[in-house]
């Protein structure tokens, strides 16, 4: 019990348990001790008491008698030094007794559900242990020697002892110093690597591996403000103790078997301790630390912003502002506060002023706000008494003064409050956080209001919802208005609905409801997640925009889009998160839609650009392009023959880009690349027309960096040349396959929830099937 061994009574072992009602009890003790460490409890019955006295009710006594004949009586008082059932809480002078036990957030114990592990304690296992408390008598007179002990009861309640031992010791073993982080370095003072560590007073409440040193490298990192994982230096391991003064640290390191002990009350009070025998150091990190207020202001305004916020000491050791999370989890559901884990390391969303308690000296600083300010790293000294720091934030762009806007179309979990937060840390205005099911977990349905939720500071938060089936796809409702979320959310059994749901409605259905409802119709991760029925939605003109994850030219999403734009299906790209937890920053890949300068900024006015398809969608950089004046979405009338136009395209980034490309009917027809990586590149081309279809631009960053995919994607500028309509015969002829196989489906092994919503499903895929079955046919005659 806190360190302290005590013999309980059980079969065997020779010990017994002593229950007093106005008695005592002499046990002989032949020793010496600094304090005498009892576990005891005081089975109170609830008549004997009608009020306490203001210096407490006294229940016993205990004596220490000592070899000299002296003796010292140490009253024992209800809810001072043992429990009191009428006064909950408990005992002021002891504690529980089992201590409290840590567990990593991002690994909980089996026997606990993830919320009950943050309390990081051991619970007790019978009634018995609950009751009762580790009480340290303090001996005033350490250097005698304790002859005997006795024990005893002054009322007709039951003064229970269980354990009895004797500890010498400094100061009580019952009290703990703050957490503190230490790390062990070798007589040369390089960092040692930890394999097993053991304190006996006291708990390890962490042990951390940094992810390296912060020091000039890290200052003047070309992987500033990315969302990879840094190739940052060897990191050491940091172990966060929280200990009583005679607390000693038993430490074995990786490659070795000898064991090394440190005193903590040492290193505590001096800063640092000689391991036994020498050769090791235990170090205290921020021995002297102060809190103070810190504000973050933007360069052009001067008024705290909000950002995304990363403090460490020289040693890579997370420092989290108050009340954030010193080690934030990644898992899916179980973290929602106001923190990311990006690339393997911490961040924190603060609201431009916030308190933090720093240590004195050299504290290493990295400030992100989105894609259009400078993300920045410096070092910062912090001097005693200190009370304030002000750190600043710039844009290196202003795309918002031109009429774009920034949103991620797919959120989940976050309450609406704090997905506002994260959005003005990461420079989103557009937030689409939407309610769904996974079995039977219903998220963020309380948050659905059919109207728009937060607005402040250029920052809109719109609950709407994701419908999901798990073998047609899913389709995402934003900006819903009404008292009614397009329902229900998702049908046909798991992963998305429950077990025996049936399938009641289609994407398409959904799309349609959403559309009447004035919302935005959204194919998320397209084309993953079932994506049977995209061809039914997006042949039929009801989805607005594909989110493509990723980026990647030549992967099947952006492959799947082009084959829908070449058959004259024309559709936007936007950008959305999925974000489902602490390991996805909002609008880590975000869209961006123009509005006009000039137009009042609101939800409808940016719900009016995606469908218009104003877009572009980006990990970062920022993407224009025009031809022949003309802008995204916007048509370009040719003549049959075709003719050529003059295109011009421009990425520019935080992150250096390694290349640019034209592309045409899905053909890459120019390109610029920077191999070395460039903060803008550009395109002036001169490109011929042959035929109906779309001009689009892509970037991609730098081949090598380690910042995680840089990419950028604008929906297409159309062309039409004549009578000619796009079409492309073997995407056609996918998609006719996806359309019969649904078919099928609906017709054999979907779970139906009745004959006349089977027939109204099918009735819808069918009218597709027709539209393509047609168009090949057209073609076919063309082409003989």
């Amino acid at each position: 019990s806190w360190g302290v061994p005590f013999e309980f009574a059980s079969e065997g072992s020779g010990a017994s348990v002593v229950m007093l009602v106005n008695g005592e009890v002499t046990v002989p003790i032949d020793g010496e001790a600094s304090h005498v460490c009892i576990a005891h409890a005081w089975g109170q019955i609830p008549t004997t008491m009608s009020e306490i006295p203001r210096e407490g009710l006294v229940v016993g006594e205990y004596v220490l008698a000592y070899d000299d004949g002296t003796s010292h009586t140490q009253p024992i008082r209800a809810r001072f030094e043992i429990n009191l059932d009428e006064s909950p809480g408990p005992p002021w002078l002891a504690q529980q007794l089992r201590m409290w036990q840590t567990v990593d957030p991002e690994v909980p114990r089996g026997d606990q559900s993830y919320g009950a592990t943050q309390y990081a304690l051991q619970m007790p296992h019978n009634f018995g242990e609950h009751m009762l408390s580790n009480y340290a008598l303090p001996n005033p007179h350490a250097e005698k020697r304790i002859s005997a002990l006795t024990m005893r009861c002054t009322t007709d309640s039951p003064l229970i002892v269980a354990a009895v031992t004797l500890y010498q010791g400094k100061a009580t073993p019952l009290r703990h110093n703050p957490r503190s982080a230490f790390r062990i370095v070798t007589s040369d003072g390089a960092p040692a690597k930890i394999a097993e560590a053991s304190v006996d007073f006291g708990i390890i409440a962490r042990t951390e591996r940094t992810r390296g040193p912060c020091d000039d490298e890290w200052l003047n990192s070309r992987y500033v403000g990315v969302i990879g994982r840094h190739p940052e230096g060897d990191g050491e391991d940091l172990l966060h103790l929280v200990t009583a003064e005679d607390a000693t640290l038993s430490v074995k390191l990786e490659g070795g078997a000898e064991s090394h002990e440190f005193a903590v009350g040492d290193a505590f009070e001096s800063g640092s301790a000689e391991a036994d025998g020498g050769g090791l150091r235990l170090e205290m990190l921020g021995k002297d630390h102060q809190w103070m207020t810190v504000r973050v202001l933007d360069e052009a305004t001067g008024q705290p912003a909000p950002v995304r916020v990363h403090f460490a000491d020289e040693h890579g050791r997370y420092i989290a502002p108050y009340g954030h999370h010193e080690q934030v989890n990644p898992n899916w559901f179980e973290d929602y506060g106001a923190d990311v884990q990006i690339g393997g390391r911490n961040w924190a969303y603060v609201n431009g002023e916030f308190a933090v308690d720093l240590p004195v000296g050299d504290v290493y600083v990295e400030i992100f706000k989105g894609f259009e300010y400078e993300p920045t790293r410096e070092k910062v000294r912090i001097n005693p008494g200190e009370k304030t720091l002000d750190l600043s934030v710039g844009r290196w762009t202003d795309l918002r003064s031109k009429g774009w806007v920034t949103a991620d179309t797919h959120v989940h979990f976050v309450s609406p409050h704090t997905a506002w937060l994260q959005a003005q840390g990461e420079g989103v205005n557009v937030v689409n956080l939407l309610a769904s099911q996974w079995g039977r977990l219903l998220t963020n349905v309380g948050d659905v209001t059919g109207r728009v939720g937060v607005v402040e500071d250029d920052t809109i938060v719109y609950v709407g919802t994701e419908n999901r089936n798990h073998m047609l796809g899913h389709m995402s409702m934003l900006g819903t208005q009404g008292n009614l979320p397009v329902y229900p959310m998702c049908c046909g059994g798991p992963t998305e609905a429950w077990v025996g749901d049936p399938d009641f409605r289609g994407l398409a259905e959904w799309a349609l409801e959403n559309r009447r409802k004035g919302g935005v119709v959204v194919r998320p991760h397209f084309p993953y997640c079932g994506f049977s029925e995209d061809p039914v939605s997006i042949v039929k003109g009801l989805v607005d925009a594909l989110e493509i994850g990723g980026l990647r030219a030549g992967d099947f999403p952006m492959q799947e889009w082009y084959r829908y734009l070449n058959c004259g299906y024309r559709v936007a790209v936007c950008g959305g998160t999925d974000k489902m937890s602490a390991s996805t920053a909002i609008g880590q890949l975000r869209t961006y839609a123009k509005i006009d300068p000039n137009e009042e900024f609101t939800y409808d006015a940016w719900a009016e650009a995606v469908r218009a398809g104003r877009t572009f969608s980006t990990t970062g950089p920022v993407m224009d392009i025009t031809a022949d004046g003309r802008g995204m979405s916007e048509d370009i009338i040719m003549s049959s023959s075709g003719g050529t136009v003059e295109v011009h395209a421009t990425a520019s980034s935080f992150i250096p880009l390694g290349g640019i490309e034209l592309v045409v009917n899905g053909n890459v027809v120019a390109k610029d690349e920077s191999p070395d990586g460039a903060r803008e590149l550009e395109l002036h081309e001169r490109v011929t027309i042959e035929r109906s279809g779309w001009i689009a631009a892509r970037c991609y960053g730098q081949p090598g960096h380690a910042g995680g995919h840089v990419a950028a994607h604008t929906s297409p500028v159309y062309v039409t040349c004549g009578d000619d309509r796009p079409f492309d015969g073997p995407a056609a002829e996918h998609m006719l396959s996806l359309v019969q196989g649904s078919i099928e489906y609906l017709d054999t092994l979907a779970t139906n929830y009745d004959e006349e919503s089977r027939r109204r499903m099918v009735k819808l895929f069918d009218e597709a099937r027709q539209e393509l079955k047609g168009r090949l046919l057209v073609e076919a005659k063309h082409q003989i």
